[in-house]
């Protein structure tokens, strides 16, 4: 049932797949009668299965190169790339850097890299407040440790350490610092002023640095094994179940990576790409302008444009704080203010055609602006309302929005609003804090959503192969509400396990413009789904981020099986997560 109510429709007790598409649906003895001498059938012994998850604004291609076991698994050798992880707490990391770093130096040979990344916890818990209206605030020092951008790491002290290697220190979201040598090499690598915004003075970067250091900078010389990183980066996060996904093209090599991949077969995901290139440059050019809404749809089953924007969203709010705002928090200068660059550039887009999708919101404020383009945009080129439905643009993390007031515009022009689980988990209290107990009705308000008939989805924009954590614990925090603290914030915004299977399934594949072959298990659609090892629909409500994915597969093939159940099935068990030696390995 695709619809906003907890009604899902038909529940079957078996499938029938062939040439990875779903034929039928129905009781066992019905598809049984089917099968042919040569069909195989695989008794599941009362497990669940759901379709597979989709997430749309989520990026292994920023996650991958800080998950440490397909890092580990195609650099561990110390050959191509040192590479090491500090996994402990900020303060133990802090005290093993300079011994780490040391070790480094001395094991590298002159001008080889040294990558060292610094993860946020198994649950972690030493990460960043989300993006909710309040940038990256520093607001709960016990879960928000910065060690890149707290001053105890510095580019000066890289220079000293490291005078004949570049070093690249990421942090598992999106900070970084890196030293002199490593800048040289970035601006040979990149040489685009707009895109290279490594500072000279501290070697900071910040998520757009991030995007390329890695792949297009200090894999520059290792290409294979770029491709192999992401390979087995997307075999891991199908292990989550995920089978399909929206994301931004970031950088030149993302899409080299990808479309290797899907030429090869060899994509356990699909992914509806959104551009984010230099799209300043683009848009201002006539002729990539008339040629970007051409673009979208197109593609394969496995990779295709779902959309673009000209600049990211701020986190600006209409919301009055109750107390400092941190800096670079709700307070700062909107993305698309009237009379901007963004916001002309945006305009043309919009009048060309163009989708708006794949964009990082945290506040209101800028939503309102980016409506307002939008709105008057195409009624200059003449669309009616129902030609602005049909684009289905999308405003992602839902972060303080969309406020109540905003939700009749949001119906009217059939806008999509994606939702970051983890603003829920993280962000709550600190939205609390600062603008009070009105503002966190506006944090990812799934209630509102669903019961106005608005599409809605889900993302967790975390490198969850750092953390114990997956897509379930998501899915749970939109049902419960409760947040790292304990607490539940906004209660009345609480949706029920149907509902949240829906968002996280079929109203993403809406998002990604591919709802008529994935998003639920159907005749004619792909057969991507996951089988668990408890009913999602029995267990309570807490315990559904305990859920564990025993199978996962994408158009039928199967990208994830733990060894429990291949000795069920008489195979060899697969995927990421287990022949790397991740937790599923035991299951």
């Amino acid at each position: 049932n695709h619809d906003f109510t907890s009604n899902l429709g038909t529940i079957a007790q078996a499938m029938h797949v062939k040439d990875g598409k779903v034929l039928h649906i129905g009781a066992n003895d019905q598809i049984r009668a089917m099968a042919g001498s040569g069909t195989k059938q695989i008794d599941l012994k009362g497990k669940t299965v759901i379709p597979g998850f989709v997430l749309t604004h989520e990026h292994p291609f920023d996650w991958n190169p800080v998950e440490p076991y397909p890092v580990k698994k195609v650099l561990g050798g110390d050959d191509k790339v040192i590479v090491r992880f500090l996994e402990d707490s900020p303060d133990q990391n802090l005290a093993a850097f300079p011994r780490v770093l040391n070790e480094a130096v001395q094991k590298a040979k002159p001008g080889q890299w040294i990558y060292i990344v610094f993860t946020f916890g198994k649950n972690y818990e030493w990460g960043t407040t989300g993006n909710v209206g309040l940038g990256m605030g520093q607001l709960h020092p016990e879960t928000n440790y910065n060690l890149l951008g707290s001053g105890k790491i510095t580019k000066q002290m890289l220079d000293a350490a490291a005078p004949n290697n570049p070093v690249l220190l990421r942090d598992v979201f999106v900070n970084m610092i890196v030293n002199q040598k490593a800048i040289d090499i970035s601006r040979i690598a990149m040489p685009y002023p707009d895109v290279n915004a490594l500072k000279d003075a501290d070697g900071s970067g910040g998520a757009n640095d991030m995007r390329w250091a890695f792949s297009d900078v200090l894999m520059d010389k290792f290409y294979p094994e770029l491709v192999e990183i992401h390979r087995l980066g997307l075999e891991w996060w199908a292990g989550y179940g995920m089978t399909a996904y929206g994301s931004n093209a970031y950088n030149p090599r993302n899409h080299m990576v990808y479309q290797e991949l899907d030429r090869k077969g060899q994509m356990a995901i699909r992914e509806g790409w959104s551009w984010y290139w230099r799209m300043p440059y683009f848009v201002a050019d006539k002729y990539w302008l008339s040629q970007l809404p051409a673009l979208l749809n197109s593609g394969s089953d496995f990779y295709w444009m779902a959309g673009g924007r000209v600049a990211t969203g701020s986190n600006c709010t209409s919301l009055q704080p109750i107390q400092p705002v941190p800096a670079g928090g709700g307070l700062s200068r909107c993305a698309y203010e009237p009379d901007s660059t963004n916001e002309k550039l945006l305009h043309e887009y919009i009048k060309a055609g163009g989708r708006y999708a794949g964009v990082h919101h945290g506040g209101d404020k800028d939503v309102d602006f980016v409506m307002n383009i939008i709105e008057k945009a195409s009624k200059e080129a003449g669309m009616t309302d129902d030609d602005i439905r049909a684009k289905r643009h999308a405003f992602d993390h839902s972060g303080l929005f969309p406020r109540p007031d905003q939700v009749e515009r949001f119906k009217k022009y059939n806008i999509i609003a994606d939702g970051n689980a983890f603003e829920i988990f993280q962000a709550s209290p600190a939205a609390m804090k600062i603008y009070g107990e009105k503002s966190i009705g506006w944090v990812v308000p799934k209630k509102r959503l669903m019961e106005n008939g608005i599409y809605n989805t889900i993302e967790m924009d975390r490198a969850l192969g750092t953390t114990n954590l997956t897509i379930f614990n998501g899915v749970e925090w939109f049902i419960t509400r409760k947040a790292f603290d304990g607490k539940v914030y906004a209660p009345d915004q609480k949706i029920d396990r149907q509902q949240a299977l829906k968002i996280s399934t079929y109203q993403g594949a809406y998002y990604l413009l591919r709802e008529k072959v994935i998003g639920s298990l159907e005749p004619g659609k792909w057969a991507d789904f996951a089988v668990l090892d408890k009913d999602y629909l029995a267990v309570p409500d807490d315990q559904i981020g305990t859920i564990k994915v025993l199978m996962s597969a994408t158009g039928g093939k199967i990208f994830h099986l733990v060894p429990s159940m291949a000795r069920e099935m008489g195979v060899q068990p697969t995927g990421a997560q287990i022949t790397l030696g991740g937790p599923a390995a035991q299951w």
